[in-house]
């Protein structure tokens, strides 16, 4: 059996190397050719995967190590009959992780108060309800949007109402061009001067969400709109708006999900559908290739929980590193070499590691800053 697959999947030579012949190529690239032999495919966003790919291979299966799926023609391969796997909320918690951080990091610069504010998700499904469920054990007042889900614990309304009542905005949705509800360009030249002034901004789910160029306009005729914005996903990935980059408060190149456990969970669930698909068992598990994290965290006390996350959080993802040293690989003289930094970045991703893995020394903090850590899964 012949393996084609995308060189920067998570541990993708661990988990399948052993299935059969394993050939890996650059995701962005794959072309008809390089799968023409193969009977199974793995890829992740970067990869459209539909007939002008496949119609010419002889692939029945299709594994994708992401939590969306707006890359894959569903239509064309269930026409084929093409078995299609991907993996819902194998990165869910990493992003939610990311956005309490983000807003952790801009709010202490800030010097705002989160508990005192409306966060408003658009899309709830694995990631955004994970993020209404982690905000509201926070204190947060949490106002959703979804038309296609209800739940009952958390208020919901229109979009046009959530922007217009929401401090903090965070987009969770997948880019959909049609049907009664399209997300693309949802947040727009239309929809933008209905944001509340001094607003945060968050985007993590997929960057034409927002028309980027929209957004860049309304910031430059609107300076003082935004609290902060911050901006994980870009139109156009990866040649993105060097001009907007600079007028983001935080930036980073599509790495929310990329904690070492998201990304490598992505893997798993792929190797284990298509161990279901060929009736195999299982040779491998996650926390085979995990390391174990044995370093401990110190905290001081602070006069609010707040100041007492962000230290810990200097040290479990200090994501004003991300930020910087993005920013550092933009600055490179042509759109090409820019565009080339920016899937480097992604390849090259370090480590991090979600909360969980973390233990945190609380013999200098009250019980109620200990109860935050705990909400956010750190090991006390």
């Amino acid at each position: 059996m012949r393996i084609v697959a995308d060189e920067n999947m998570a541990l993708v030579r661990e988990f399948f190397g052993h299935l059969g012949e394993l050939a890996c190529y650059a995701g962005r690239q794959l072309s008809s050719t390089q799968v023409k032999d193969a009977d199974v495919l793995l890829v992740r966003s970067v990869t459209q995967v539909n007939a002008q790919l496949l119609a010419e291979s002889r692939v029945r299966f299709v594994g994708s190590a992401t939590i969306g799926a707006d890359h894959l023609d569903l239509a064309w391969l269930a026409e084929q009959q093409i078995v299609t796997t991907t993996a819902p909320a194998c990165n869910a918690r990493s992003v939610v992780e990311y956005v309490i951080t983000a807003l952790i990091e801009v709010t202490q610069g800030l010097k705002i108060d989160l508990s005192h504010h409306v966060l408003g998700i658009v899309g709830l499904g694995n990631v955004g309800y994970l993020l209404a469920m982690v905000a509201q054990s926070l204190g947060l007042k949490v106002l959703g949007c979804d038309p296609f889900v209800t739940h009952a614990d958390i208020e919901q309304c229109r979009f046009e109402e959530l922007i217009a009542r929401a401090d903090i905005i965070s987009f969770h949705t997948p880019l959909t061009h049609q049907g009664s509800y399209p997300t693309y360009h949802l947040l727009n030249e239309s929809t933008l001067p209905l944001l509340k002034p001094d607003c945060i901004l968050l985007n993590t789910g997929r960057g034409a969400v927002i028309n980027n160029q929209a957004l860049l306009t309304f910031i430059n005729s609107h300076p003082n709109h935004f609290a902060a914005i911050v901006l994980d996903v870009w139109e156009g990935e990866p040649l993105i708006n060097a001009q907007l980059l600079k007028r983001v408060t935080l930036a980073t190149p599509h790495i929310a999900g990329y904690s070492l456990e998201g990304r490598t969970r992505g893997t798993e669930q792929v190797y284990q559908a298509l161990c279901h698909f060929l009736g195999q068992q299982p040779k491998h598990q996650l926390a085979d290739f995990l390391p174990v994290n044995l370093s401990v965290i110190p905290v001081s006390p602070h006069d609010n929980v707040w100041a007492m996350l962000h230290q810990v959080l200097q040290v479990a993802y200090p994501i004003a590193n991300d930020d910087l040293l993005f920013r550092q690989t933009m600055t490179l003289a042509t759109e090409s070499e820019r565009a080339l930094a920016f899937d480097a970045y992604r390849r090259q991703y370090w480590p991090r590691r979600q909360f969980a893995s973390h233990h945190v020394d609380v013999s200098k903090i009250d019980a109620t800053a200990t109860t935050f850590l705990k909400k956010l899964a750190f090991l006390v």
